[in-house]
């Protein structure tokens, strides 16, 4: 009975022997992925391929774009283009002192384009391309429609407000890792070339940031300056297109009828005047020969 009790009792301290460096393993385990987590690697790779530097306390300044719902959370940035044609029965109101040049110095804009067609035995016409403040845009254009009858009016609407705020935040960005580099400039105790390695990658994020700066600059013009393409022709007396009624229908169906009848008639006596010279040429030769086979059967 005494073996079998030494026995058991053996095996049990063996399991609690296992059972315990089990445990221990496991926990240094741990401390160590804890430990590998926490420590701070010196560059890591951004979601636009820029190094970034991650500070001793963890925080990592990164190039990566905002967040998709940044967007949402921005106030619409938007881009408008507008295109009219005008009908106007004297030219002068739109070219003079009264025109569209001054309605668009009148709202802030500038023209950006013009061109005048005053030619001999052509209806006069010109073209403005203007560049309105948005928040004079539609004034503007109610005043334009004003001046004539509008012909044509087209507008097109872009929503640029993720591309503003990612270049915005790209910006940024890259300020900060300019501030990154310079201070690292400062305080590098270095080896020459060392020194011009840093200057060099300095260049390069400046370079970056003013290309950056100008597209933000011209992306910013096209949000808060509409352009606004004018066209307007000289025609007297016009009156825009209306939808037919049966008795307008009846009364074409009828000038067209008549019309083709002249022009068949037209074409028939165009006809027998381009015949009339080879009717003088066979005519004498017709008699010449049955003159001459008269002769001939009679001899």
């Amino acid at each position: 009975m005494r073996p079998v009790v030494e026995a058991t009792l053996s095996r049990l301290f063996v399991i609690m022997l296992l059972l315990t460096a089990g445990c221990s393993s496991q926990h240094s385990a741990n401390e160590y992925s804890v430990g590998m987590a926490d420590a701070p690697s010196a560059f890591e790779s951004a979601a636009d391929g820029e190094q970034i530097e991650v500070t001793e306390d963890g925080a990592v300044d990164s190039e990566a774009v905002p967040a998709p719902d940044a967007a949402l959370e921005t106030e619409r940035q938007l881009i408008y283009v507008a295109d009219v044609r005008l009908v106007v029965d004297d030219f002068a109101v739109v070219a003079g002192k009264n025109g569209i040049s001054q309605l668009v110095e009148k709202y802030g804009g500038h023209t950006a384009d013009l061109t005048i067609d005053r030619n001999q035995g052509r209806a006069r016409s010109g073209q403005w391309r203007a560049r309105i403040p948005v928040k004079n845009y539609r004034v503007f254009l109610d005043e334009v429609r004003e001046l004539g009858i509008p012909e044509h009016f087209r507008e097109t609407t872009e929503d640029v407000t993720a591309q503003y705020v990612d270049l915005d935040a790209r910006i940024r960005n890259k300020k900060r890792l300019e501030d990154r580099i310079l201070a690292l400039l400062e305080r590098s105790a270095g080896k020459i070339n060392e020194l011009i390695e840093v200057e060099r990658e300095l260049g390069r994020v400046r370079g970056e940031i003013e290309r950056m700066e100008s597209m933000f600059r011209s992306l910013q013009s096209r949000i808060k300056m509409t352009t606004v393409t004018i066209n307007a022709r000289e025609e007297r007396g016009y009156e825009p297109p209306q939808a037919p009624s049966f008795g307008s229908r009846i009364g074409k169906a009828w000038s067209n009828s008549i019309y083709g009848i002249g022009e068949g008639v037209k074409n028939l006596v165009i006809g027998l005047a381009g015949l009339i010279p080879w009717l003088v040429l066979i005519i004498p030769a017709v008699f010449l020969v049955r003159f001459g086979w008269r002769r001939w059967r009679s001899d």
